[in-house]
């Protein structure tokens, strides 16, 4: 590291923790932490957790804000991966290119887009969580929406969702993922939710039904497969225009801000996920279902009072002409993967689980010997031996293969698995870095 930067971690150093206290709160850091990654130079402040009075405190979007005021603008994100950091961006971020296409579908994974500070962002669908998403008209937002919709499509889950303009999801008007009819109103949205709550409280009921007392929608399924009943898919709830919605029937202590705030809470344990976007968002909205989200991806908006209110104050700043480039509070600047709608309108005519490229592969290689799997033959195809493990165990949850009961450790493919290969995608490698371009 050259002086330079040293100097500006140190001047940082002073300028946190000084903050911190301004604010009232106790800066108990114990450790600075100067490192390099993907070209990026970052400081890390990191917390005592054991000294601080109250977690929250320290992780409000407006506190973040305030530090990096008071650092003269620089970014900075939580990094909670391994107790409580502030990460510094002390380094100007590489540059996105202006578009990046979806690669490929990965069943088990979401996959969002690419970071400015290096590196996809891939999620497992599990830790999913809610997502709160605003941008205006051509930011990039239904681009958005309709990319997490085709990823829940492939991988299964059930749809509910709700279309105040009619031009997010119209070609999925009939498809049979739907819980309900995709809402076009403030009263179908609020029904929409209403239903989501209707499938919490049946999931309750399913749940009392096996033993162990399952906690989330994974230890559910594993528990029903063992008692031989039905797995459950996961749920996405998309919400579009929910703002508007919301303003329209009571604001934030409305019956359907109120009633999307439960469904936000209960969710969670019965694997309903919940995506809250709108082109405007007003602090109490935001303020309403907050704590619920796990993430906040804001492309372009109008007003500096919407990016405020989200937490990313810097979005009214992103340039019209790159749609698809998004702040977060999770992962710093984002270029968002594009899926043009026509692959949609496709996956509206191909309903159900569609395998990734590599699972494909995998079944038309057993098939060919037998359509017997074991751990052994999945690591002979590439997958290490926890992975190999978790997906013989997912396939048994699914009834994708059965026990072999002429060998204990061996697998039979059923043909509910080998139904699914006709539906496979042809995809794209996945990427490679992308090549710089002018913000």
């Amino acid at each position: 590291m050259n002086k330079g930067v040293l100097l500006q971690a140190e001047q940082a150093a002073r300028i946190v923790p000084a903050t911190l206290t301004q604010r009232g709160l106790r800066p108990v850091f114990s450790d600075w932490l100067l490192a390099e990654a993907d070209g990026c130079i970052w400081l890390f402040g990191i917390f005592d957790v054991g000294q601080l009075p109250r977690l929250e405190d320290y992780t409000r979007p407006e506190l973040l804000h305030h530090v990096s005021t008071a650092l003269q603008g620089r970014p900075v994100f939580l990094s909670n991966s391994n107790g409580l950091r502030y990460a510094i961006l002390l380094s100007k971020p590489p540059r996105l290119p202006l578009k990046i296409d979806f690669p490929s579908l990965e069943r088990g994974a979401l996959r969002l887009g690419w970071r400015a500070a290096g590196g996809e962002v891939r999620l497992p669908w599990q830790r999913l969580g809610h997502l709160l998403t605003a941008g205006i008209t051509g930011s990039g937002k239904s681009v958005f929406l309709r990319l997490l919709v085709y990823q829940a499509l492939a991988e299964g889950a059930a749809l509910l969702l709700a279309d105040l303009d009619g031009s997010t999801f119209p070609m999925l008007a009939n498809h049979p993922a739907l819980l309900a009819p995709i809402g076009t109103t403030t009263d179908t949205m609020h029904a929409i939710i209403e239903r989501g709550l209707g499938e919490c409280e049946a999931r309750a009921a399913q749940y009392a039904q096996v033993s162990g007392f399952p906690e989330k929608l994974p230890e559910y399924n594993a528990l029903a497969a063992q008692a031989g009943a039905p797995v459950l898919p996961s749920v996405l709830v998309v919400l579009d225009e929910f703002n508007a919605a919301a303003l329209a029937t009571g604001g934030a202590t409305g019956g359907l801000a109120k009633a999307a705030a439960e469904l936000g809470w209960r969710g969670r344990k019965f694997g309903v996920n919940l995506a809250f976007a709108a082109q405007d968002f007003t602090k109490a909205i935001v303020g309403r279902v907050r704590d619920q989200v796990s993430a906040v991806i804001c492309f372009r908006v109008r007003s500096a009072e919407t990016a405020r209110a989200v937490g990313c104050t810097e979005a009214v700043r992103i340039p019209a002409e790159r749609p698809g480039l998004a702040l977060t509070d999770r992962w710093g600047l984002l270029q968002a993967y594009y899926l043009d709608k026509s692959v949609l309108i496709t996956a509206g005519a191909q309903p159900g689980i569609v395998l990734s490229e590599r699972e494909t592969s995998i079944v038309s290689k057993a098939l060919a010997a037998g359509g017997r799997v074991t751990v052994n033959f999945l690591e002979a195809c590439g997958l290490g031996h926890r992975e190999a493990r978790r997906l013989l165990a997912d396939w048994l949850m699914r009834g994708w293969v059965d026990k072999d009961s002429t060998q204990g450790n061996a697998h039979i493919i059923t043909p509910k698995l080998g139904a699914l290969l006709p539906n496979r995608q042809t995809c794209q490698s996945p990427p490679n870095p992308p090549d710089a371009a002018k913000p």
